[in-house]
Order: C-alpha cells, then structure tokens, then sequence
C-alpha cells in the first residue's frame, strides 16, 4: 500500500481506532447507534485512518483483509471527491479489530504491549494468534472473553 495511504498516526492528534471509525468517544455511543453507523457502512478514509491508528494493522495488511481487495484497488478508490463507504460485513469487521485492539490496550496498559499480544500465537486460545480471530463475531468473542478474564485477574 502507498505511503500517502497509511501514514503513521503520531501526536496529540492520534485517537483510538473507535474515534477513527465513529467520530465518538468510546462509551459516548449506545449499541444501536454503533449498529446504524456499521450498517451505514463506514467511510473508506475512516478505515483507512484506523488502520493507521495500529503498527500491527498496517503489518498485517488489515485494509486489505477487510475490503478483501488489492492495495492497488483500494488507493483507486480512494477519491477525496467520491467518498466510497465500505458495505455492512465489512464496516463490522473494522470495528471488531479496532474494539479489540482497544480492550488489549485496556488490559495490557500500552497499545505496543496490547499489539504484541494480539500478533502472537496465545496458549490460552489453543496457540492461535488472536489477531487473526478477530475477523469473525465468533472469533472476536472469545478474544474479548479472554481480555476481559485477564482484565479481572482469572488468567495469569
């Protein structure tokens, strides 16, 4: 992907991959809301600044992954004068992998610790790498399960 696409995000500037994709304060939404703006679809530059939120979003490609397109497709697309939104499916995706990243960076107290664990195989979650949980609602559950087991002390 182009460096002008996923700039690194540094400063006082930088906000939570949520704020990235709603514009809100973690909390400051109800589910429904949350629920409206996925199946509004979230816009492609808004993605793409999430994305930028996370060094472990852009080594693993994660624009990709959701949009299920080509670096070069996605830079097409990426017209400032025609905001493209991504479809429902997608836009819940996005907001699992920034939900998660968030509760890791909550459990772990950094977001560098909170990206280490999730981009590393977990003995807890059968070795698997709870990144690449993420990308389904089933997945994503039993990572939060987890972080939020950790969170309160049940796993060591």
């Amino acid at each position: 992907m182009s460096s002008s696409i996923l700039r690194p995000q540094t400063g006082a500037a930088a906000q939570p991959p949520t704020f990235q994709l709603t514009h809100a304060e973690t909390g400051g939404l109800s589910h429904l809301d949350i629920l409206r703006l996925v199946q509004a679809g979230f816009a492609l530059s808004d993605v793409q600044a999430m994305v930028r939120s996370s060094s472990l979003f852009k080594a693993h490609k994660l624009l990709e992954r959701i949009m299920g397109k080509s670096a070069r497709t996605i830079q097409r697309l990426s017209n400032p004068q025609n905001e493209v939104r991504l479809n429902p499916q997608q836009s819940a995706v996005a907001l699992q992998y920034a939900q998660g990243l968030e509760l890791a960076v909550m459990v772990f107290g950094s977001q560098p610790l909170a990206e280490n664990w999730l981009g590393r195989p977990c003995k807890h979650l059968s070795g698997i790498v709870p990144f690449e949980m993420l990308n389904t609602s089933v997945g994503f559950k039993v990572v939060v399960d987890y972080l939020e087991r950790a969170r309160l002390g049940v796993y060591q």
